[in-house]
């Protein structure tokens, strides 16, 4: 199986990345709070990434004892190429969950999951089915439910229109669209799929933008989603509402800023990055850099001060799409 790429001119662009956090070690249960698995989008440093920083420490505020969790995979977009690295990804988490059922029965989960990361988190939970994409199995529902109590995705590459889960204002389909929605739709009350209308990875649409702005324009509801559903699993007990407004959500504002050098990269396919866009290679692969400082989102009481330093990786602008074609 090939990919026939069409030629693309890119324009790539740098940036200084500050050191990552790491967040909270894997081992280890969450103490009557929320075990927060992150999985950060293509380009994005190891450690928590900016899902963690800007939605689950907010969330961590809240919810006594919760944990903030990276999951340990490439994120990149070539050398693994992106297939690979969502494989990779995948299998990560399907062990992580696994381990952590195991060790800690009576925790519960949430998986907040930015662009590459989406892909990873909807693979691991529902299997993958996607074109050009190595089949894989979705792990066992009973490491799922009444476990896992929310499922945040940003910018998901495998986006499908009109399913019940979705938010935002896309209405299309993503770069790499399920064939099938139906073993993601059985967890369609703790998933929650923000896309916007073109996003050029989610919506196949035309924006750059558009895919790095999730955190600023929603990071509010994603954290009231998951508290919300936190707290109908694990009861009122572990909330902190001293730090949460009267719907027990923190009150949060992000603003996003983004710049671009140019410099010329191979031309391929395109496929989703940490924060803009990118361009593959031969085979579905994520980003190189293009400048976008991610947003930062403040609690109420407390604030995200760690976001606050600006989390700014690198990633692609894409400036035409790319087809893929099987032999």
């Amino acid at each position: 199986m090939k990919h026939v790429l069409a030629p693309l001119a890119l324009l790539a662009a740098q940036a200084t990345v500050p050191e990552p956090e790491a967040g909270d070690g894997a081992r280890g249960c969450a103490n009557g709070g929320l075990y927060i698995i992150t999985v950060r989008g293509t380009g994005e440093m190891p450690g928590i990434g900016v899902s963690g920083s800007v939605i689950g420490t907010p969330v961590q505020d809240q919810i006594k004892g919760t944990k903030i969790v990276a999951l340990d995979y490439p994120a990149t977009y070539y050398d693994p190429n992106y297939a690979e690295s969502v494989a990779s990804g995948t299998k990560s988490l399907s062990k992580l969950i696994s381990a952590h059922v195991k060790s800690c029965p009576n925790d519960k989960m949430a998986i907040v999951a930015y662009s590459q990361g989406a892909q990873v988190a909807l693979d691991t939970i529902c299997g993958s089915d996607e074109t050009s994409f190595d089949k894989t199995n979705a792990i066992a529902s009973d490491e799922v439910v009444n476990r896992v109590v929310a499922i945040t995705l940003l910018g998901d590459p495998t986006h499908v229109a009109n399913v019940t889960y979705n938010k935002g204002t896309g209405t299309g389909n993503g770069l790499f669209p399920r064939q099938n929605t139906d073993s993601c739709l059985r967890y369609a009350n703790i998933i929650s799929s923000w896309c916007d209308k073109g996003d050029i990875y989610c919506d196949s649409g035309k924006s750059a933008a558009v895919h790095g702005q999730y955190f600023e324009k929603y990071g509010t509801d994603i954290i009231k989603f998951i508290v919300d559903n936190a707290r109908r699993s694990i009861g009122d007990s572990p909330i902190n509402t001293g730090n949460s407004t009267s719907d027990g959500t923190s009150s949060a504002s992000a603003s996003a800023s983004a710049s671009a050098s140019a410099s010329a990269i191979p031309s391929g396919t395109t496929v989703p990055t940490g924060s803009g866009e990118v361009s593959a290679p031969t085979t579905p692969r994520a980003s190189a850099p293009a400048t976008t400082k991610m947003p930062t989102t403040n609690a109420a009481a407390h604030g995200v001060t760690k976001a606050s330093k600006g989390l700014v990786y690198v990633a692609l602008p894409l400036v035409l799409a790319a087809m893929f074609q099987l032999l």
